[in-house]
C-alpha cells in the first residue's frame, strides 16, 4: 500500500462529487490571476493534482496527467522562490508524493523513486524544524520506496527503507496526534514479506507478522474494526510462510509434521472466520480475500493427503464464487481456474476420474481464454501464465490415460511439449524438468 497525500490537502473540494466543469473554470480563473495569494497558489496546485488523479483513475492520457503535475510544481516553485514559506514547501512535497504514486501505478518505478526523492528533499527542511506532518510524510515515503525497491529485487535498499520508516513512525507516536500504529503495522507486514523473499529464518519472518498483528489488534480493540481485514490477511501470510518452511524441513516423524501443519490449518480457519464475516457485505475485495484463504486451506489439505477435505473446500470455492468466471482480471480468473484444477486433482485421487476430467477441461478452457488474443494479455503475463497451462494439459492427459483414452492423452502431452518449446527463448532451461516428464509419458504410452 502506497501512502498518498490525496486526502490531506482538500482545498475545500470533494473529489467524489465535484463538478469538473466548475473545477476547470476555477483553474482558468486562477491561472489568469497574476497576483495570486499564497492560499490561491495552494488551491491552484491542489486543483491541478485533483485533476491529474481523476484522469489517472479513468486511465486517461499519461502525458496529460504529467503535464498537470508539472503545472502544479511550476506554480509552487515560482512562489517558493519569493520566500521560504513552509506551507508552499509542504504543498510542493505533496505534489511530488502524488506524482510518485501515479508513476508507480503506471509501473514507472524508477521515475517514481525520483519523484519520491524530490519529495524527501523538499520536506526535509520542515522535518528538521520538528514539523510532525513532514515527519509523517517522510516516514510514508520511506515505506513506499521500500515497496518499490523490493519489487525491483533491491532487497538491501528495501530493508533500509523499511527500517527507517518503522523507526520514524514509532517516534511519531510520542510527538504527533497522527494514527501511526496503522502504518507501523503496514511496515511490519512489508518487512515480513521482504524477509520471506530474502530467505531469512522463519523466526524473523514470523516476528514481523506477529508485530503487525498485535498492532492491528490494538486498533481493533479501540473500535477501528476496519482493520480486521488486515489482521486476517496478515495471519494468512504468517501461515503461508510457516507452511512453506515446514514443507522444506525434515521432521523426526510424519506425525510431528502433520501436527505442525494441523496448527497452521487452525490459524487459517481463524482468518477464514474473520473474512467470512467481512464478505457478507458483498464487497469484492473481501470476497476475493476469502476465496484466496479457502484456496490456501484446500491446497494444504491436498498436500497432506486429505483428499475429501480438499475436495469439499474447492467445491465451496467454485460454488460460492461462481461469478469470478466473468472477471476481466487475468490473475483472478487464473485463480478460479486453479480451483477447478485442484478439485480435479482431489477428485482423481478419490477415484472419480470422469468428474476429474471435466474439471481439467474447465481449467484448460479458462486458461486458454486468458491466453487468447481477444483477452489482450501482454507478453510478460503470457510468459507467466503459459507454463501453468502445460501442467493442466499434463493433468488432463493422466486422466485420459486412466480411462484408456491414450490418443487424447498423447495429444495433450504434445500440446504441453509444444508450449515448453515455444518458451525456450524466454525461460531457457526452466521448464526442462516438466518437458522430460511429458516426453517420458509419451514413451510410456507408445
Amino acid at each position: 500500500m502506497l501512502i498518498s497525500s490525496e486526502n490531506k490537502y482538500e482545498a475545500g473540494y470533494d473529489q467524489q462529487s465535484i463538478d469538473w466543469e466548475s473545477l476547470k473554470s476555477r483553474v482558468a480563473e486562477l491561472e489568469k490571476n497574476t497576483t495570486k495569494t499564497i492560499e490561491q497558489t495552494e488551491e491552484l496546485s491542489e486543483l491541478y493534482c485533483m485533476w491529474a488523479r481523476e484522469l489517472s483513475e479513468n486511465n486517461n492520457s499519461f502525458n496529460e496527467i504529467l503535464d498537470l503535475f508539472a503545472k502544479a510544481e511550476t506554480v509552487l516553485q515560482s512562489t517558493l522562490a519569493l520566500g521560504n514559506d513552509d506551507e508552499i514547501r509542504r504543498r510542493l512535497g505533496s505534489v511530488y508524493l502524488d506524482r510518485a504514486v501515479i508513476y508507480n501505478d503506471y509501473e514507472k518505478f524508477e521515475l517514481a523513486l525520483e519523484s519520491y526523492a524530490q519529495a524527501l528533499a523538499t520536506l526535509k527542511p520542515l522535518e528538521d524544524k520538528g514539523d510532525g506532518e513532514a515527519k509523517y510524510d517522510i516516514a510514508g515515503i520511506r515505506l513506499n520506496c521500500g515497496i518499490i525497491h523490493q519489487d525491483l529485487g533491491e532487497f538491501e535498499k528495501a530493508k533500509a527503507d523499511f527500517d527507517n520508516s518503522f523507526t520514524a513512525f514509532r517516534a511519531l507516536e510520542k510527538i504527533s496526534d497522527f494514527d501511526t500504529r496503522f502504518y507501523m503495522a503496514k511496515v511490519s507486514v512489508a518487512q515480513g514479506n521482504l524477509f520471506w523473499d530474502m530467505g531469512e529464518p522463519l523466526d524473523k519472518i514470523v516476528d514481523a507478522y506477529n508485530r503487525a498483528m498485535r498492532l492491528f489488534v490494538e486498533l481493533i480493540d479501540i473500535g477501528q474494526m476496519e482493520h480486521e481485514r488486515e489482521l486476517a490477511n496478515t495471519l494468512l501470510l504468517r501461515c503461508k510462510a510457516t507452511y512453506e518452511n515446514y514443507v522444506n524441513r525434515e521432521f523426526e516423524s510424519e506425525t510431528e509434521r502433520l501436527n505442525k501443519i494441523g496448527d497452521i490449518l487452525i490459524d487459517i480457519e481463524r482468518g477464514i472466520e474473520i473474512l467470512e464475516k467481512l464478505a457478507q457485505n458483498g464487497n469484492f475485495e473481501n470476497r476475493f480475500d476469502l476465496f484466496q484463504a479457502l484456496m490456501t486451506k484446500g491446497t494444504m489439505f491436498l498436500d497432506i493427503d486429505k483428499k475429501h477435505e480438499a475436495y469439499n473446500v474447492f467445491e465451496r470455492s467454485i460454488h460460492d464464487f461462481a461469478d469470478f468466471i466473468n472477471t476481466a482480471e487475468p490473475e483472478i480468473l487464473n485463480s478460479f481456474a486453479i480451483a477447478y484444477e485442484n478439485r480435479g486433482i482431489a477428485t482423481i485421487d478419490i477415484g472419480n476420474i470422469k468428474e476429474a476430467l471435466a474439471d481439467f477441461d474447465k481449467t484448460i478452457e479458462i486458461k486458454e481464454k486468458i491466453l487468447s488474443k481477444e483477452f489482450g494479455l501482454d507478453e510478460e503475463l503470457r510468459t507467466i501464465f503459459l507454463p501453468t497451462l502445460v501442467t493442466s494439459y499434463a493433468n488432463r492427459a493422466n486422466a485420459y490415460a486412466s480411462l484408456d483414452h491414450l490418443e487424447q492423452a498423447k495429444k495433450d502431452v504434445q500440446h504441453g511439449i509444444d508450449i515448453v518449446n515455444s518458451l525456450k527463448d524466454e525461460l531457457g532451461d526452466e521448464l526442462d524438468e516438466i518437458k522430460q516428464i511429458l516426453e517420458n509419458l509419451l514413451q510410456q504410452w507408445k
